[in-house]
């Protein structure tokens, strides 16, 4: 098995201006190494305006706080999946694997993913499947904060799966679990039970079954408040953070989810984030 530890990237982010022989080589060396390949937008700036990259990797460095873990490479990888984005999905494989993810975390992630990218990005995954076959599993595997934890159940509403039609009990069960949950039911929850309750069914049985052997349960609010906060959803946003802290998870966990978008958003972002959570974040175990 091999190792998941990570040489540094060898960049001096306080002279973007200079950029040696050396610091390429070294930049270089850590992406054969962590992603099995050279990222082509990085290759650009390295021959036209390193100043730039050192700039954008200075960004890199303060999106996440905390030990490292492959929770950043993963959703990543599912939004790359829902956008499909063929090299993204490929280096990203690579970076979680190298980051401690297991073959199995990755393919609960790409489940987790398939709910929002049809077969767009599915399409691309199959390009990866020796990759997947093959897999090498890395030593620590699941190096995921010490307060996660897998939970095949954590989503379970008490919907009746042995048949595809919603009853009234099933609606019933599942606005209580909302209600239970995170305290209170989105919109497009109450809509669809409204207005298409077997659709909302089966949305549901996806979604809470879609994380089956290894991935801790704070992930599905992890990957899920990145793609949200990265498409600009209020409400997905808001049910997120609700249901990270209903799972345990801290306030820097939640920032680091909402942060990792911001590769994508721009700054501009984080003004919806604070439209549809004033006052949540306050409430987190951690304010440090």
């Amino acid at each position: 098995m091999a190792t998941t530890k990570l040489p540094p990237d060898g960049l001096d982010l306080l002279t973007p201006d200079v950029t040696t022989d050396a610091e390429i080589e070294q930049f270089r060396a850590f992406y054969s190494y962590a992603k099995k390949a050279q990222n082509k937008s990085y290759e650009f700036w390295l021959e036209f305006r390193p100043d730039v990259l050192k700039r954008h990797k200075a960004r890199t460095a303060t999106y996440y706080v905390g030990p490292p873990a492959p929770c950043g490479a993963l959703a990543a990888l599912h939004q790359y999946i829902i956008t499909a984005f063929d090299d993204g999905i490929g280096y990203e494989f690579q970076l979680a694997q190298t980051m401690g993810a297991s073959r199995s975390d990755i393919i609960d992630t790409i489940s987790v993913a398939f709910i929002h990218s049809g077969h767009p990005g599915m399409y691309l995954v199959s390009r990866h499947t020796d990759w997947l076959r093959d897999f090498e599993e890395m030593t620590p595997s699941g190096a995921f904060p010490d307060n996660w934890g897998f939970d095949p159940h954590a989503f379970d509403s008490g919907m009746d799966w042995t048949e595809m039609h919603c009853s009234e009990e099933d609606i019933a069960r599942l606005l209580g679990w909302y209600e239970q949950t995170i305290g209170e039911v989105p919109r497009y929850v109450a809509w669809l039970a409204e207005n298409r309750p077997d659709l909302l069914k089966a949305y549901r049985n996806r979604y809470e079954h879609a994380i089956r052997d290894s991935l801790p349960a704070q992930m599905m609010p992890y990957l899920n408040l990145h793609y949200n906060v990265f498409r600009g959803f209020e409400e997905g946003i808001r049910e997120n953070v609700l249901l990270g802290r209903a799972l345990g998870m801290t306030r820097q966990q939640i920032l680091n989810a909402i942060c990792s978008a911001v590769l994508h958003t721009g700054t501009e972002g984080f003004g919806i984030v604070e439209r549809c959570t004033e006052g949540l974040l306050e409430t987190f175990p951690d304010v440090d």
